[in-house]
C-alpha cells in the first residue's frame, strides 16, 4: 500500500502510467506461469529421471579463461594464473577461449605463451557460448572458470580441488577481492538470495570468522569467472544457458539448476582471487545496458527456475507491485525496457522450464534455506563499528564497514537486520547514525521503521540531512537474543543520480546499536 500511495503522488504520474500500461503484460506472464504448472502437474509423477554421475578426478584441473578484445588484460593477469599452476605442482591445463577478438590476443598468446591451449572462435559467442566451448575442449574432470581480469593467489587451486571430495558437490567458488583496495567490497563470493514479495533479491554477504573456521560454506551460486565446476555434471546440464545472453545470471541459473538436482555449491574461503570487476562489459556496453540486462535476466531466472506453486502465484499477483517498487528506485524507461526485453523471451523460458523439470529433487524453499546465513548463537549487547566489524551479529542489508576519522560506520540498504544479546535487564535500544542529504537524491523524506521481531517499535521521518541518536523502549524486555529489523522508505544510487560512481543502493549510515 505504501508503494501505491507513492505512485499516486503528482510527480510520480509517469511511473503510475507505466505500471498501468504493463498490467496486461503482467497478466499474460502470470497466466502463462500458472497454466504451465497446471498442465505439468498430471505428468510430474511419471516425468522423474535421475542423472547418474561418478566422483570426479580431483588431481588435475582445466583452467578456462574467456577472452574478448582483452589482450591488455591477458598481459596483466595471465602470468598470475600460470604462476599458480607452477606453484601447485600438478599438470593442470590452461585454456584461453577467444571470442573472435580483433586486438591481436591470439597472436600475443602464441608468441608469449606457447604452452597455453587456445580455442579460437570465429565470432563473439558471449559468455555462455565461449565457456561452453571451453568445457567441450577441456580434458579434466574439474574445470575452473576465470575472468580475464582476474588475478589469482598462488595457492588458489588446492582449496578448490579439495572441496570436491563429496560426490554431491557441483561447484566450489573463490573468495573475491577487488584490485582497487580503496573500493568497497561489493563482491565477496559468499552469495546469498532472498525470496521477498514475489521477487528474488541476490547479493554477496560478508565473510565471517565462522566461515574461515568452516573453510567451506554453502552459497546460492558459484561465480562464472571465479569458480571450479564438476565437468560431468556441467555437461549433464548442457552447460551455461543462452537464455541469459548476452551476459549475467548464467552462473546463477547454472548453480540453481544444480541445487534443484541435489548438487551443492560451496565457497572455499581459502581460495583467493582479485577481480578488476567488469573490465570488459562495462567498457564495451556501458553501465545502463549492463544493469538493464541484469534486471531482464532477473525476470527470466524466476520464469524458468521457480516451481514452488505458492511462489509462482505470489509472483504473478505481485508483479505490478514489484514493478512499481522498481520504478520508484530507478526510472520508467529503464524498468519497462528490461521487462519487455524479458517478455519477448518468455516462450523460451517456459520451454526450458518444462525441459529441466524431470531431474529436480529439491524444492525452491529448501534451496533458499540451505544457502541462507546461520543465526549467531552468542554475541554482544552492543555493536559499535568504531570498535570492530561485528559481522557475526549482522543479518542482511549491510555494506562493508568504513571509517571517517576515528568513527566507523556502515551503510545500510532499504532493509537490514542485526542481533543483540542482553547481558542484564536492558530495557531500551539505542541507535546512532546519520541521514544523508535528502534533496540531492530526489527524496522528499526518509522514513525509518524499527521492528523487534515482528513488532513495530519505532517510526520516524527526516526531511533533511541530520545525525541522530534514537532511544526506543523494548517490547517486552527479554533475556533471549533480540532480532531487530530496519526498514527505510527509500534508498538512492549515487551513480544513477550523477553524484558518483557508486552503484550501491544506499539508505542511511549507522555507527552504533546497543541495549541499555
Amino acid at each position: 500500500m505504501k508503494t501505491i500511495s507513492k505512485l499516486l503522488r503528482p510527480y510520480n504520474w509517469v511511473r503510475l502510467l507505466v505500471v498501468l500500461v504493463l498490467l496486461p503484460f503482467d497478466f499474460l506472464v502470470a497466466l502463462s506461469l500458472w497454466l504451465s504448472e497446471l498442465f505439468y502437474f498430471p505428468f510430474s509423477v511419471f516425468a522423474r529421471v535421475s542423472i547418474p554421475t561418478t566422483p570426479p578426478d580431483i588431481q588435475e584441473a582445466s583452467i578456462i579463461i574467456l577472452n574478448w578484445e582483452g589482450k591488455h588484460l591477458l598481459e596483466e593477469f595471465l602470468p598470475s594464473v600460470l604462476q599458480a599452476v607452477k606453484h601447485d605442482g600438478r599438470n593442470h591445463e590452461v585454456i584461453v577461449v577467444d571470442n573472435g577478438s580483433h586486438d591481436g590476443s591470439i597472436e600475443f598468446l602464441r608468441t608469449n605463451y606457447p604452452l597455453v591451449r587456445i580455442v579460437g572462435l570465429p565470432r563473439n559467442m558471449r559468455f555462455t557460448g565461449g565457456n561452453n566451448a571451453g568445457v567441450q575442449a577441456a580434458k579434466n574432470d574439474i574445470v575452473i572458470f576465470l575472468n580475464n581480469d582476474m588475478q589469482v593467489d598462488p595457492d588458489f587451486i588446492h582449496p578448490l580441488l579439495e572441496g570436491f571430495k563429496e560426490e554431491t558437490i557441483f561447484a566450489i567458488s573463490c573468495q573475491v577481492f577487488f584490485q582497487d583496495k580503496t573500493r568497497r567490497r561489493e563482491e565477496t563470493g559468499k552469495t546469498r538470495a532472498k525470496w521477498k514479495l514475489g521477487f528474488v533479491e541476490m547479493y554477496h554477504d560478508q565473510i565471517t570468522e565462522s566461515d574461515r573456521k568452516q573453510k567451506y560454506v554453502p552459497i546460492f551460486w558459484g561465480g562464472g569467472g571465479s569458480c571450479a565446476f564438476d565437468r560431468k555434471k556441467l555437461l549433464a546440464m548442457k552447460g551455461f544457458d543462452t537464455l541469459y545472453d548476452p551476459f549475467y545470471l548464467e552462473d546463477t541459473d547454472l548453480s540453481y539448476q544444480a541445487w534443484k538436482r541435489g548438487w551443492k555449491s560451496l565457497l572455499a574461503v581459502d581460495s583467493l582471487v582479485v577481480h578488476q570487476h567488469r573490465g570488459t562489459n562495462r567498457l564495451k556496453f556501458g553501465d545502463n545496458y549492463v544493469d538493464n540486462t541484469i534486471r531482464k535476466n532477473q525476470y527470466l531466472f524466476i520464469w524458468k527456475n521457480v516451481t514452488d506453486f505458492r511462489w509462482i502465484i505470489a509472483h504473478g499477483l505481485l508483479l505490478p507491485l514489484i514493478q512499481a517498487q522498481l520504478l520508484l528506485q530507478t526510472n520508467w524507461h529503464f524498468e519497462s525496457k528490461a521487462f519487455l526485453r524479458a517478455l519477448i523471451q518468455l516462450p523460451q523460458a517456459l520451454y526450458k522450464r518444462y525441459q529441466c523439470r524431470p531431474a529436480y529433487t529439491l524444492r525452491d524453499q529448501k534451496i533458499f534455506q540451505e544457502t541462507s546465513r546461520i543465526l549467531p548463537q552468542t554475541g554482544e549487547n552492543a555493536i559499535s563499528f568504531s570498535q570492530g566489524d561485528f559481522v557475526e551479529q549482522l543479518g542482511e542489508g549491510w555494506y562493508e564497514r568504513e571509517r571517517n576519522a576515528d568513527e566507523g560506520f556502515r551503510w545500510m540498504g532499504r532493509r537490514s537486520s542485526f542481533f543483540l544479546f542482553p547481558k542484564g535487564n536492558e530495557q531500551f535500544l539505542e541507535i546512532r547514525g546519520a541521514v544523508p542529504d535528502i534533496r540531492n537524491f530526489r527524496r522528499r523524506y526518509v522514513k525509518l521503521e524499527i521492528y523487534q521481531g515482528q513488532k513495530l517499535i519505532l517510526s520516524k521521518r527526516w526531511f533533511q540531512a541530520a545525525t541522530f541518536h534514537l532511544r526506543v523502549a523494548l517490547s517486552p524486555p527479554s533475556h533471549q537474543p533480540y532480532c531487530f529489523s530496519l526498514h527505510l522508505s527509500s534508498s538512492f544510487c549515487p551513480a544513477h543520480h550523477g553524484t558518483g560512481k557508486d552503484l550501491r543502493e544506499l539508505g542511511m549510515i549507522l555507527s552504533e546499536m546497543r541495549l541499555v
